[in-house]
């Protein structure tokens, strides 16, 4: 015995050693049912709130008698989705496909109908409901209720009711999957109606649109020329549909000419650039591509495999490094070599040396500031590190300022959106937690070794391969307060030289009054808190996991 979601009895039945749960009837709320709800949710809005709210007594009680009707549909094992923490929302909206097939006798006409959908979003998805859709801060709750859970309105059923709009995704998700003969499946094209809402909420708001084949040509476009297409832009285009579909009677036409009716219209709406989100989507024009090499692992196999075309990749414009005037002498003597393998003119780029800078106690723009993340003792014993501003600093700004200059832009003009740079970023794989968006405009960030799925073992195995006489140099400058142990040790081992410059800045930092002002405390270059020439080297951790915080996710690659 058990109880369903009225309240009432349930038998389950046992089948061998498997347990089978009956057919859940649904049922429709009455219109008294529906006027007392709307009641509540402007008298007792915390009901909508709590997870657990029994319906079945609240209506019992408000109502005294049947506060719902049958209905032709049923489901057959009372699949209840779920929204996990930490998942994205399209998956929580992808789970609509299995409650969609879980239904009998579901039609169109009946995933318009409140009723039925006010019951489902009261005594089946109101956990869900609560997690999947909670209400901004502010939110009138009673109006949320009407809109989520009541949903009067057709607007509100397609948009906004918590089943219709979950049913209503999977539906036309599905039946646009059917329709393009294999070109994307369900879950694809549910996706994308997740992701961009707006291609939902247009859509919706047409229905000619919804017509299966006319759908179907409306999502591969979607997902394919139509990328980068703004809110403005899908409306534009099914605005452009819409006059079309009036005078050529769309329905009737050939898939193919569908298809190509929804490219034509793109076409032309991706040469405005107020119909697209990035730059690159728009008709004609061709960002500049640069590499951001740091001539380490990473950002070296990258250029090299540009250069052959590996996976397909196409040669950047150009690739530029910033100097910062402290690298290990095998770092420069590498960037050399590159520049003779790569047809693709190699940039350097400099806001001034890091060393002179940092035992000035200066940063580039001459401000008081120690420019690197030294470890930090106070003098009170407090722990800590320095502000992470080098990576800004003399990687970053001397960057941006030359790729301005590649787009012909002055000091201060804001980029017109004809002028833009693809920047490609040296991130693995397994450092895809420093993987990051562009803080410019006018700068869209690509990452092409995990668009390849290539991990940095990966990367070192196809260097060897390739170029088995040469070796690949870590990228960071000779007193990076990431280095690991590991790292000190091979660098006092094989570069004594770089190791001793070190030491001594390190000791500078302790030692010069105008550096100590701007301490308070103590700065260590070693993350014990020792001085470098005293450390025992033999204990190490990664230097990829220092790493991870890294600000911009140019250094070390």
């Amino acid at each position: 015995m058990g109880t369903n979601q009225r309240g009432q009895e349930t038998v389950t039945t046992n089948v061998s050693t498997q347990t089978t749960n009956p057919a859940v009837e649904v049922r429709q709320l009455t219109k008294e049912a529906m006027l007392v709800l709307q009641t509540q949710a402007k008298e007792h809005p915390e009901l909508w709130r709590d997870p657990d709210t029994n319906w079945h007594e609240v209506l019992t009680r408000e109502i005294g008698g049947a506060y719902d009707e049958p209905t032709p549909v049923t489901m057959k094992t009372g699949f209840q989705p779920k929204v996990r923490p930490g998942e994205s929302a399209h998956f929580s909206d992808e789970q609509g496909l299995d409650f969609l097939d879980d239904m009998e006798g579901l039609t169109e006409a009946i995933m318009a109908t409140p009723g039925i959908l006010a019951w489902l979003n009261h005594f089946h998805l109101h956990a869900y409901g609560i997690d999947r859709w909670p209400p901004d801060k502010n939110a009138n709750m009673s109006q949320h209720v009407i809109n989520h859970w009541l949903g009067e309105k057709d607007r509100n059923i397609y948009e906004r009711s918590n089943s219709g709009r979950l049913l209503w995704l999977a539906h036309i998700s599905r039946q646009a999957a059917k329709e393009s003969g294999g070109a994307f499946t369900a879950i694809e094209a549910l996706k994308q109606f997740s992701e961009h809402a707006e291609s939902y909420h247009r859509f919706m708001q047409r229905p000619f649109m919804r017509n299966p084949r006319i759908t179907a040509a409306y999502v591969q476009t979607l997902l394919g020329e139509g990328k980068g297409l703004n809110n403005r832009g899908v409306w534009q285009l099914i605005r452009q549909i819409n006059l079309e579909a009036g005078a050529r009677l769309i329905d009737t036409l050939p898939q193919e000419e569908i298809q190509e009716m929804f490219r034509i219209n793109t076409t032309e709406l991706r040469k405005d650039k107020r119909n697209v989100t990035g730059r690159q989507h728009l008709v004609g024009h061709h960002p500049l591509v640069a590499l951001s090499l740091g001539a380490g692992a990473q950002s070296s196999c990258l250029a090299l495999m540009a250069e052959q075309g590996y996976g397909g990749l196409e040669k950047p414009d150009l690739a530029i490094f910033a100097d910062t005037g402290w690298e290990p002498p095998a770092v420069y003597e590498h960037l050399a070599w590159l520049e003779t393998q790569l047809s693709y003119k190699v940039i350097r780029v400099s806001a001034g040396s890091i060393k002179d800078d940092l035992l000035a106690g200066k940063t580039p723009d001459g401000y008081d500031f120690l420019n690197i993340p030294v470890h930090l003792t106070g003098l009170d014993g407090e722990r800590g590190m320095a502000k992470r501003q080098c990576t800004s600093d003399y990687k970053l700004k001397p960057i941006k300022a030359h790729l301005r200059q590649e787009l012909g832009l002055e000091t201060g003009r804001i980029a017109p959106k004809d002028k833009s740079v693809e920047m490609w970023l040296g991130i693995s794989r397994d450092e895809v937690s420093r993987k990051k968006e562009s803080r410019e405009k006018w700068i869209d960030h690509r990452f092409p070794l995990i668009d390849q799925d290539l991990g940095r073992a990966q990367l070192i195995n196809w260097f060897n391969q390739n170029y088995p006489d040469r070796e690949l140099p870590r990228s960071a400058c000779i007193g990076c307060p990431y280095h690991n142990n590991a790292e000190w040790k091979e660098m006092k081992e094989k570069d004594p030289k770089s190791f001793q410059e070190a030491v001594q800045v390190d000791w500078a930092l302790r030692a010069i009054p105008n550096l100590q002002k701007l301490t308070k405390g103590e700065a260590f270059l070693h993350s014990s808190r020792q001085p470098l020439s005293d450390v025992d080297l033999s204990e190490s951790k990664t230097y990829t996991e220092s790493m991870q915080e890294e600000c911009e996710g140019l250094c070390g690659i």
